[in-house]
């Protein structure tokens, strides 16, 4: 049979406790079973944090050329440090003043996902648009343009 660290057998046993930690034990136990059975069980494990998201909105101003980097500004972030480098694989930007973007991180690299296309230059609510690329810049041209 093995033994303990004091030299004895290690045998089962019994567990006691304190008349307040029983007190204590069976007052937790009250409040569980009065609870929401719908709710979610205890769970003990890490705790998400915004450093560990993928997936972020951002905000950059001034052109943005394809297969470059530039720094974006977290949206909807208050904590230090809420920009990033984000490299753009997808097209050019060029904005007329700043532009939200969607990005995500692969490993510890940021990458554009997708351009808010309403913030680009030349984009109307009103009428048929096509969107173009001018210069190596996404832009919206009017159907009566082409």
């Amino acid at each position: 049979m093995p033994q303990r660290p004091d030299g004895a057998a290690a045998r089962p046993q019994r567990v006691t406790f304190t008349k307040s930690s029983a007190e204590r034990i069976a007052a937790v136990v009250r409040d569980y079973e009065a609870g929401d059975r719908g709710a979610e069980p205890l769970r003990f494990g890490t705790v998400a944090t915004d450093a560990r998201k993928t997936f972020r909105i951002a905000t950059f101003s001034g052109a943005w050329s394809i297969n470059s980097t530039k720094v974006v500004t977290f949206k909807y972030q208050t904590a230090t440090p809420n920009t990033a480098v984000a490299t753009n694989l997808v097209c050019g930007l060029s904005p007329a003043s700043s532009c939200d973007v969607s990005i995500a991180k692969e490993g510890t690299a940021w990458f554009l996902v997708q351009p808010n296309l309403t913030q680009l230059p030349g984009y109307s609510d009103s009428g048929t648009q096509v969107l173009t690329i001018v210069s190596g810049s996404l832009r919206w041209i009017g159907t009566t343009a082409c």
